[in-house]
């Protein structure tokens, strides 16, 4: 005689609701865990990649002015007034705002004298270079910008006797050419950054 189960004493297959919710609960969990850490590579990777751009501008500037200082010429220039100018000038606070803070006169790749300038405007860092030495009236320079975002530039003169000077040449003195120029450069939200070049 074939034997009839029990419906009511028949174990039920599948899933509780329970345990579909813990489950569930569990899923938010590690999806919320690895949200997060995805979340703070992207965030490392962004941060990084800035740096990384950040440093390999600032070591364009950098090598840019390497080139310029260890070049510098003893050989004085005329601007567009005709008045004799030294081979190296500079000054902390100019009169004109548009004028360089640091200019000099340094030999090109043919060695050939050509003058030029770097200022901060409107936070950029610019440099200026004009065709000529010695400048014909209403001259005006060709300018490239060399960094963005820049709220520090500062330049500063070692004289014959190592101390520092913040305006080149210096009233009364003999020296023509610095012993070395410190430069000091600042990007928004960066650490200040300082290099001294020797001058030849």
């Amino acid at each position: 005689m074939r034997a009839f189960n029990n419906p009511t004493t028949q174990r039920q297959s599948g899933f509780t609701l329970i345990e579909i919710l813990i489950a569930l609960a569990i899923f938010a969990v590690m999806s919320l865990i690895a949200f997060r850490g995805l979340s703070t590579m992207v965030d490392t990777k962004i941060r990084l990649d800035a740096e990384t751009t950040h440093w390999r501008d600032m070591t364009l500037v950098l090598g840019r002015f390497d080139d310029d200082v260890t070049q510098v010429l003893s050989r004085s220039w005329r601007d567009s007034g005709g008045v004799t100018q030294p081979p190296v000038e500079g000054n902390a606070q100019p009169d004109n705002p548009d004028w360089p803070l640091l200019q000099l006169v340094r030999a090109n790749r043919d060695q050939e004298p050509i003058h030029v300038g770097y200022r901060l405007k409107d936070g950029r860092l610019e440099m200026m270079q004009w065709d000529s030495l010695d400048q014909a009236p209403r001259t005006v320079p060709q300018i490239h910008v060399m960094f963005d975002h820049v709220e520090r530039f500062e330049v500063s003169f070692m004289d014959s006797a190592t101390n520092w000077q913040s305006k080149w040449p210096v009233a009364g003195s003999a020296d023509v050419l610095p012993r070395a120029v410190r430069i000091v450069i600042q990007q928004t939200g960066q650490g200040p950054v300082t290099r001294i070049f020797a001058l030849p």
